[in-house]
């Protein structure tokens, strides 16, 4: 029985309904290679619908003056040997006159030709470039399975082949990485947005040229090829193949932070020392952590330390010593009403170091005799910050304070003593040349300089290539914190004390009674029955709770000027001490004094003390003329000065 009417509509419907199924699949598997004879073909329809609609003589002129406008422009682009302007050009003169043939003449044979030129012209010069395109395709996918890139990552686009992100900023990334490094990233672990920005960590695929110092270095590539606004950074993550990037697109740290005011009232706490980019907090735990605050001059070192020494004198815990190089103090002079004691000269400088080592041998000593390891401030007495600016002129113009200050770095944590330095030059030369002290500061600060060559003095060779780039920092008061909790850089900016901040901060902790000080929490140990008579503390010392410092007078000059020359502090001493009778020469050099164990070496300084009237004859000592220190006149001082007879500036 043959089949039905219906039946062979059906079997007809599900054949066409078949074939138009499977050229649909094939053009979408050849979507690339069918697309310059699918756009001719539709071009040249439209064109004759245009015809069967009617075509206008202004609407001729039009298609004219297209064609000519095209040919006008590859014209232009051969003359100037432009490959690109001409390619556009006569591409676009090609389609127009295509169009304008099929308007005019509808269905036809030169309408045909005209339509199979140009879908051949287009095919010429786009084959080359999807060949290319596959093969650089092709070459991506090798290079993403040996560095263990997924598949999926990397997208089916070959207008754009590389990469597909989660988000417009993941994939404009990873397209820029394939682009400088032709190799796709891994993976993109985190991308944070914030207030100002995003920050991505990126995975990238091993490979000497792929590391993320190679990235930094070339910063610059990759901000072109990312294309987006705003500015770039680039930092090492905590992992070897990890990039931090952070695309801040307005600054949030443009303007000065001022300064909330103090924010604890025990060194048990962090400091809060400004704001990072992301508009967290910025903390510096001081108690046991050696600072280290580096940059060059105007950039914010004087500001930051105003900030720390507000935090420290506001702590009932803790004191504050400041040693200040430059001349008059200008930078710590405003906080000495506050401070335990301020130190402007070497000598001062080098008595306050030397009564810092005694307390730390005094607290070493205490903590033994308490079978205990830590200096706890508030259980045993307050914590000591001893701040001090300049730190290179301060080993420049007192060598012997190099070992000293080394040495307290090295021993001064666990009695609650922390140094916090501030210079421009913190490289080995500082600490005498011997050894690198900066590997005892755990906590380091940089700001803006010039050179790539301070990240390294500040952060460790090689800082500078993972992302620590200091010349970066475009404002004073913008700084890179480094500390074993935070070795990423992250841009941020100190707050800024005014004149008037520092004032009424010094006179509010500024002790209530002239010659006071705050008190402090002391331990006082049970009595013992039969108690061993106490020694003599050796000076400078302090009580258990770590009280101020013994001051010693500075030795002077009869005009009052210090004796800062060690040698000639021993050699004025020697004739002081001869009293009226007088020593010779001679007797001089038996002395063996450093320096002075020849007649010559002697006969130069006391020729010239002798000529200012220092030093007089005492007369004769056999045959040899004995010498003498000459009475002091009383010296008339003004008011201001007459405490510089104190090797430190204290309270008390």
């Amino acid at each position: 029985m043959p089949p039905s009417h219906d039946s062979k509509l059906a079997r007809v419907a599900l054949g066409a309904a078949s074939v138009f199924g499977s050229a649909c699949r094939w053009c979408a598997r050849r979507r690339y290679e069918v697309a310059p004879a699918a756009a001719t073909a539709t071009l040249t329809g439209l064109s004759w619908l245009h015809h069967f609609d009617g075509v206008s003589l202004p609407e001729h002129a039009v298609y004219l003056a297209a064609t000519a406008a095209g040919g006008a422009l590859a014209g232009g682009g051969l003359k100037y040997k432009n490959k690109t302007i001409a390619a556009a050009g006569a591409g676009g003169m090609a389609v127009m006159a295509d169009a304008w043939i099929g308007a005019g003449l509808g269905p036809s044979v030169p309408s045909l030709i005209a339509s199979t030129l140009l879908t051949g012209g287009a095919y010429a010069a786009y084959v080359p470039w999807l060949v290319k395109a596959r093969q650089d395709r092709l070459a991506l996918q090798v290079k993403a399975a040996k560095a263990g890139v997924t598949p999926a990552g990397l997208g089916d686009n070959v207008l754009a082949p590389g990469v597909t992100g989660s988000t417009t900023e993941e994939t404009a990334l990873l397209r820029a990485l394939v682009a400088m490094l032709s190799v796709p990233a891994v993976d993109v672990t985190s991308l944070d947005y914030t207030p100002f920005g995003w920050r991505a960590t990126v995975v990238l695929p091993a490979g000497r040229n792929t590391a993320p110092q190679k990235v930094i270095a070339r910063k610059d590539q990759l901000a072109t090829n990312l294309g987006l606004g705003g500015k770039l950074r680039l930092a090492k993550g905590e992992k070897d193949n990890e990039l931090v990037v952070s695309l801040y697109e307005s600054d949030p740290l443009a303007s000065p932070i001022p300064w909330p005011g103090p924010s604890t009232t025990t060194c048990l706490e962090p400091a809060v020392v400004g704001v990072d980019a992301y508009g967290q907090p910025v903390l510096a735990p001081l108690l046991y952590h050696h600072v280290l605050i580096g940059g060059s001059t105007d950039n914010g070192k004087s500001g930051i330390q105003s900030v720390l020494i507000a935090y420290a004198v506001a702590c009932d815990d803790a004191e504050a010593l400041l040693v200040d190089m430059k001349p008059g103090a200008v930078e710590f002079g405003p906080w000495r009403d506050c401070a335990l004691a301020l130190a402007d000269t070497p000598s001062r400088a080098m008595q306050l170091l030397k009564g810092v080592w005694s307390e730390v041998e005094r607290r070493g000593a205490l903590l033994a005799e308490l079978g205990e390891k830590k200096w706890i401030p508030g259980k045993h007495g307050p914590a000591w910050f001893v701040f001090i600016d300049e730190l290179a002129e301060l080993v420049r113009r007192v060598p012997q304070a190099a070992k000293l200050i080394e040495s307290l770095l090295q021993v001064a944590r666990f009695t609650g003593i922390t140094l916090v330095c501030a210079t421009q030059s913190p490289s080995n030369r500082v600490f005498g040349g011997s050894t690198d002290g900066r590997q005892q500061y755990q906590l380091r600060i940089g700001l803006g300089a010039k050179e790539s060559t301070t990240s390294n003095l500040i952060f460790g060779p090689g800082a500078y290539g993972d992302g620590w780039c200091l010349d970066e920092l475009d404002a004073p008061g913008k700084f890179l914190r480094w500390d074993r909790e935070h070795q990423v850089p992250v841009e941020a900016r100190a707050f800024w004390m005014t004149e008037e901040d520092v004032a009424a901060t010094n006179h509010r902790y500024a002790p209530a009674e002239e010659n006071g000080a705050r008190p402090h929490p002391e331990h006082a140990p049970e009595p013992e029955d039969d108690p061993t008579p106490p020694r003599p503390p050796t000076p400078p010392s302090g009580g258990p709770g770590g009280g101020r410092p013994v001051l010693r007078a500075v030795p002077t000059f009869p005009d009052g000027s210090e004796i800062s020359d060690d040698r000639h502090l021993a050699l004025w001493q020697a004739i002081e001490k001869a009293g009226s009778n007088g020593i010779t020469v001679d007797d001089l050099v038996a002395l063996d004094l450093p320096q002075f164990a020849a007649r010559t070496s002697v006969n130069g300084p006391l020729s010239q003390w002798r000529k200012k009237g220092w030093v007089e004859e005492a007369g004769k000592q056999g045959r040899a003329m004995a010498f003498r220190t000459a009475p002091r006149l009383p010296r008339v001082t003004q008011p201001s000065t007459a405490v510089q007879t104190e090797p430190v500036t204290a309270r008390g």
